[in-house]
């Protein structure tokens, strides 16, 4: 999607529908076409999918799908994903509620506020792809796929950006303008579009008045699509008698070695016939550098080696400059010729801590200020000015901090609503899901009374997948848990998902196993036993004058099992000095007794003959 702005060359394209007026065009909503790189979801440094106000763009334009072959790989005729994970993964990002992948979701999100969603097919490396899936053999069942991908996918359109065809490439330039128009008849084809025409749209390049000419192919794709929109991002080249310039010139400078710009572009176009109210210019969420010693516009790039001029989106996107201090550093300037603006770091240049190997002598970047510009340009009847809308490379370069974005914030005040502002971290939000329905089935394992094992089966048997939680009444203490996390707390007991798997599809089932002691019984006091319910008869076993040895036999005369049995055996002769099988004290010469700790009870009619003691006199 980046141009390729050589010293005599940059191809364009443009989309026709009817040769209204421009005032009429003017007078109209202009197009905010936004291309979102899906291969950027999951980073942490550019804007997440559920942060995107949608309601900025007419337009949003999911990067991207591939003609199989070439750089792309597979074969050809082949529709290959191009933008990671965004193509496959129900189980992490915000579609998961819906079982969407990000790239789903993003189409969702489009629709519900009434944005169209449109599929981004190529970009600057896929020129093999192009060319071998649009063969005449191979083409029709090319066609015939992205259309059931589109179809698949609930995409109202699709953006051809097939780049690098030269002006006397006739073979390849007969294929693009077969592979627009026959997308077009198979798309209308479906009853996907058939009350709602597919939206064809192409980026073409911006045009050196120098060199360039608006040739009859660019005029033929012009008319074949429905937004021609020019890749007018970067804007200037080094070496090749260019000077230093600045990024995405809206109107052109005295200076005619710098002489690429929006209007005269656009200009370019509506002077060969293709309508200004087709065309739209082209606004980067990012930047280019210069090296020392260029720290100005106008200066000579000849001869300095092209190492000394950077223009890579991913390198100098607007994310990149705002964390790596380039916009609190250093002199802002304006040039009121081009409406563009540039910050100059003076002869020692800038270098960031974390781009040591990179240092600037100026930079130049779209801001709110230029976009403002653009906007006011593109809305103005006056002659020789106005487009029909703009496309952004890319939305998620627009971002400061993951969530906000004030480039994206700034089209929408420019093109599409004056009163604009910050949405914040949750704009335009779909209805909230309804949460996964858990049911558990538990089944134990392995019991030992006092505690035990077991597997609980979870399965969502709702409407909607996501992050799952089951709760249940739970009188045990858990020992251990494994599948999942918990906490219990006040009889309640919570199990979700474990943190490398924590969702569950509608339908899906997972096993959690645990193991849990059971709360100790209360010990119940048991009745004491009717009164002469125990007899006890005392037997000297051994008498040596000064003391003796005696057996207490202790009978249980009742039809009743008496537990923690205590009996006083009376009368007992001088002092006990030790005793078995049992426990006592003594009050004077009344011997309070019970049975021992292993043996405490008494059976209904049984004797306790165990109990012995000795005593001296």
């Amino acid at each position: 999607m980046k141009p390729k702005l050589k010293s005599l060359a940059a191809a364009a394209l443009l989309t026709i529908t009817v040769a209204a007026p421009w005032s009429a065009q003017a007078a109209g909503r202009p197009w905010v076409t936004g291309y979102y790189g899906g291969y950027f979801w999951d980073s942490t440094l550019y804007q997440a999918p559920q942060h995107v106000d949608m309601t900025a763009m007419t337009h949003f334009v999911f990067a991207r799908i591939a003609p199989g072959a070439g750089n792309s790989g597979g074969n050809p005729g082949d529709v290959m994903p191009g933008a990671g994970t965004a193509h496959t993964d129900i189980d992490h990002g915000p579609g998961v509620p819906w079982e969407k992948t990000p790239e789903q979701y993003l189409v969702m999100r489009a629709h519900q506020v009434g944005t169209k969603a449109l599929i981004m097919l190529g970009g600057d490396d896929a020129f093999g792809g192009f060319h071998a899936s649009t063969d005449p053999a191979v083409r029709p069942a090319f066609v015939k796929n992205l259309v059931d991908y589109m179809v698949a996918h609930d995409y109202d359109g699709i953006d051809v950006d097939w780049e690098g065809i030269g002006s006397s490439d006739t073979e390849n330039q007969q294929r693009l303008e077969a592979l627009l128009a026959e997308l077009r008849v198979e798309a209308n084809a479906r009853p996907r579009y058939q009350n709602s025409p597919v939206i064809i749209t192409f980026p073409g390049g911006a045009l050196n008045p120098n060199a360039d000419k608006v040739t009859d192919h660019i005029k033929r794709v012009a008319a074949l699509v429905d937004q021609y929109n020019i890749m007018s991002y970067c804007g200037t080249w080094f070496n090749y008698d260019w000077n230093s310039s600045t990024f995405t010139p809206l109107t052109a400078p005295a200076d005619k070695a710098r002489p690429v710009s929006i209007a005269g572009t656009i200009q370019m176009l509506e002077n060969a016939g293709v309508p200004r109210s087709k065309v739209g210019m082209g606004i980067g969420f990012y930047g280019l550098s210069y090296k020392p010693p260029f720290d100005r516009l106008g200066m000579a790039t000849n001869p300095y080696p092209m190492s000394y001029f950077n223009a890579t989106d991913l390198l100098w996107s607007y994310t990149l400059l705002n964390k790596l201090g380039y916009l609190s550093t250093g002199t802002y300037m304006w040039d009121s010729e081009t409406q563009t603006s540039y910050r100059t770091y003076g002869a020692a240049g800038y270098t960031p801590a974390q781009r040591t190997d990179t240092t600037s002598g100026y930079i130049s970047y779209e801001d709110p200020a230029t976009i403002a510009a653009k906007g006011a340009w593109a809305q103005s009847t006056r002659a020789g000015e106005g487009a029909a809308g703009t496309i952004i490379w890319l939305v998620n370069y627009g971002t400061t901090d993951g969530v906000n974005n004030p480039l994206l914030t700034a089209t929408k005040k420019a093109f599409l609503d004056p009163n604009a502002t910050e949405p914040g971290p949750n704009p335009n939000p779909l209805p909230d899901p309804p949460p996964p329905v858990i049911t558990a089935q538990q089944t134990i394992s392995s019991d030992w009374g006092s505690g035990y094992c077991a597997n609980m089966t979870l399965t969502n048997t709702g409407p909607s997948a996501g992050p799952w939680t089951y709760k249940q009444a739970f009188p045990d203490t858990i020992t251990s848990l494994w599948g999942g996390t918990y906490t219990l707390a006040n009889g309640q007991l919570s199990i979700s998902g474990p943190s490398y798997s924590p969702n569950l599809h509608v339908g899906q089932s997972t096993t959690v196993g645990f193991c849990a002691t059971r709360p100790a019984k209360p010990v119940e006091t048991p009745p004491p036993p009717p009164s002469g319910a125990l007899a006890t008869a005392v037997k000297i076993t051994a008498d040596w004058t000064s003391g003796y040895c005696a057996s207490i036999a202790v009978s249980n005369t009742t039809t009743s099992k008496v537990a923690g049995w205590k009996v006083d055996v009376a009368n007992i002769q001088g002092t006990v000095s030790s005793l078995w099988n049992g426990k006592y004290t003594m009050d004077g010469s009344t011997m309070h007794l019970s049975g021992p700790d292993w043996n405490p009870d008494l059976a209904a009619g049984a004797t306790n003959s165990d109990v012995g003691y000795c005593a001296s006199r």
